[in-house]
């Protein structure tokens, strides 16, 4: 069985484009990252404002206003935790990629320190 030539290297500018890619989807993880936890900080200053004014009303008779407002706490969390989430799990596969564009190029060695 004939063996197989081995791949010619990547040139190395493409590497260098590949990690400036890569860079910069990065930042963009690390911004929608951000961006969940500024939406998880939102329910959570909404309510200790309500607990903090609590003793100027009753909670039985403002029940139809608290009961959608927690509704939409709710959904608030939801929608920063699943974003973080997402962001992490992209981000450590964006980091997998990065470190392996790396380890290719004797050039781009010290990127990551």
């Amino acid at each position: 069985m004939p063996e197989t030539p081995p791949a010619p290297p990547e040139p190395e500018g493409i590497l260098i484009n590949e990690a400036q890619f890569l860079l910069a989807q990065k930042r963009t993880q690390l911004a929608a990252v951000r961006t969940g936890l500024a939406v998880l900080a939102v329910p959570m200053g909404i309510i200790s404002l309500l607990i903090v004014t609590s003793r100027l009303y009753h909670f039985w008779d403002n029940l139809g206003y608290l009961v959608p407002l927690f509704v939409v706490c709710l959904g608030l969390i939801g929608l920063g935790v699943s974003l973080i989430i997402r962001s992490l799990t992209h981000l450590r596969r964006t980091e997998h990629s990065l470190r392996k564009v790396t380890s290719t190029s004797p050039h781009l060695w010290n990127l990551e320190d």
